[in-house]
């Protein structure tokens, strides 16, 4: 693997075309410190804002077919996010199908473990399961990419990223379209943090969308943004639920005014709550509390729904291309079958079942479950970006879904998880553990409140019984109560839909390419079947990928406390 390491930004020649960023590996924004130092993307494409190999050359006729590869040759593509899920899968699709980009830069902060970005990028992301496939099968492609990525040190929380004048506008001048998958996916997030990451960062991003000469944004967000609104829910901005937002002569909802009152709420808890744990609580129920006050579930689901008004109102009049997942699991065919990275919104479930740790949960079996593998998600992201690039001067949003094109009820989904889990339980050591003694059952969301109350009466009952006995308390019992509230207060509105999700926009985008390549980056979720999907790809996938170390198993079971068990159950 090429080491990082950082270089100076070349010249531009007296035509004003760059020359190519000099030497090979990896090139980390020299550290960006209180917004000094320069990015190491300096090298431009450009001269006086106007792309020299960008889209004027990649546009294509409305007549012709689009090609992936043609949209995409020769063109620098930033994205966010490579640590997480879904920007891994787009990162390895990038690398493994479309080898004439001209470079991919990758914007990443370090961590606590990793304070250079570009040994972060190394650890997490190119030494990551998602590339095993390449490595075994073609290393000289992947080591081929490594050399033409660039890694700069920024952080989308902050204002122009972290970065110093010069260096973010020499990252505009470098880059030809900006694919953003950086999102907080903790539906229990701190406000303030949610805020920034999902919300505040489209700001930065717009502004170096149009710093860049007005490059197109693809920004990924999620089906969910609608809310509690029901029945078919459309690839199209969507009000409120709960509470009315003024609009601007665009149209679009103006939410600069309820961020701003989001942040003041935000500041005054920090201000008022000293102690981090006690502070970081407050903010996750204000998050909480904002959010289904206003007609969202979580503050995950409303801070995307306001980050894709500030993208509207960023981009007016630009290009932009809102793709929205539903449910993203674990990988149909590419890069592996049944690749996944931790466990997601269902496998939470699927695990406390797994472990003995419930039995019951609030659902509503007739209700669609829309999951879709995390390869058409990265499927729809790469064609969204070579449609924008392509065919830019349009706003798009489509919906990669499958409760419309291939549905399947809660219920249906359940009973092939349990029967795929009780009938070869073997195949499984990691995930289930010992033989699974009772079924899984769904009750309605109001009779799951209700039996909570009384499982928690009986429990304290029995308890003050054995403890008058002389007999050791049930904790097990409270633990696995606990456990159960907890997945359901945080999941219950996932498992109890009543709506779906259309994605007819999605199909008609992947329309416009060749067959080749909808044949190479499929979206249509027609393509797998349930019970296959689910005992074939899926729980093995689980027990192959999800399960490798224990960190994973521990960090899908919510932990109990011997406090916690004295709240009074709510769901």
């Amino acid at each position: 693997m090429p080491a990082c390491r950082s270089s100076p930004p070349s010249r531009h020649d007296a035509a004003g075309h760059a020359n190519q960023c000099p030497g090979s590996g990896f090139f980390c924004g020299g550290k960006v410190k209180n917004g000094k130092g320069i990015a190491s993307v300096g090298s431009s494409s450009r001269a006086n804002g106007v792309n020299s190999v960008g889209s004027v050359a990649t546009r294509i006729s409305a007549n012709e077919p689009l090609s992936v590869a043609a949209a995409l040759a020769g063109q620098r593509v930033l994205i966010t996010g490579t640590t997480g899920f879904i920007a891994k899968a787009v990162l390895e699709k990038l690398v493994r199908d479309v080898p004439g980009i001209a470079s991919i830069v990758v914007l990443l902060r370090g961590s606590r473990a990793q304070p250079d970005a570009a040994q972060r990028f190394q650890a997490e992301v190119l030494r990551a399961s998602v590339f095993d496939r390449l490595r075994r099968d073609d290393p000289q492609r992947l080591h081929d990419a490594c050399r033409r990525m660039r890694v700069v040190s920024a952080d989308l929380a902050k204002p122009d990223l972290g970065l110093s004048p010069d260096a973010f506008a020499a990252l505009a001048r470098y880059i030809d379209v900006i694919v953003n998958v950086a999102a907080s996916v903790d539906f229990r997030e701190p406000l303030d943090q949610a805020l920034a990451i999902n919300t505040l960062s489209l700001r930065a991003l717009t502004k170096l969308a149009r710093a860049a000469g007005g490059i197109p944004l693809v920004q990924v967000s999620t089906c969910y943004v609608h809310g509690h609104h029901r029945g078919m829910i459309r690839e199209a901005l969507a009000p409120p639920a709960r509470s009315a937002v003024a609009r601007n002569p665009n149209g679009h909802c103006d939410v600069d005014g309820l961020v701003a009152e989001l942040q003041s709420k935000a500041a005054d808890v920090k201000q008022r709550i000293t102690d981090p744990d006690a502070r970081s609580q407050a903010l996750i129920a204000l998050g909480i509390r904002e959010a289904q006050r206003r007609g969202w579930n979580d503050t995950y689901t409303f801070t995307k729904w306001l980050g894709e008004q500030v993208a509207c109102a960023g981009m007016a009049g630009g290009t932009l291309t809102i793709v929205r997942p539903s449910i993203v699991e674990s990988a149909w065919r590419e890069p592996q079958p049944g690749w996944i990275e931790g466990m997601k919104v269902g496998d939470a479930i699927v695990l406390a079942y797994a472990r003995g740790k419930t039995t019951l949960f609030p659902a509503r079996p007739a209700g669609i479950a829309d999951i879709v593998p995390v390869d058409l998600v990265a499927n729809s992201i790469v064609l969204a970006t070579a449609q924008a690039l392509a065919r830019p001067g349009q706003r798009r949003i489509v919906q990669a879904s499958s409760s419309t094109r291939n549905p399947v009820r809660v219920g249906d989904y359940i009973d092939l998880c349990q029967s795929e889990m009780r009938d070869n339980a073997a195949a499984y050591p990691r995930l289930i553990r010992r033989p699974l003694a009772r079924p899984f059952r769904t009750i309605p969301r109001w009779l799951f409140i209700g039996y909570l109350s009384v499982a928690y009466a009986a429990a304290n009952a029995a308890n003050a019984v054995a403890r008058w006995l002389g007999a050791d308390a049930n904790l097990a019992l409270f633990d696995r109560l606990q456990t159960t509230r907890e997945l359901a207060i945080v999941f219950s509105f996932y498992t109890s839909p009543r709506y779906v999700f259309d994605n007819r926009e999605l199909l008609a985008m992947a329309a416009e390419f060749s067959d080749a390549d909808r044949q190479r980056f499929e979206v249509d979720p027609r393509c797998f079947d349930w019970p296959s999907y689910v005992a074939r790809v899926h729980l093995p996938g689980l027990e192959r990928f999800a399960l490798r170390n224990t960190r994973a198993e521990e960090a899908a079971v919510p932990a109990t406390t011997t406090a916690s068990l004295a709240r009074s159950p709510s769901a």
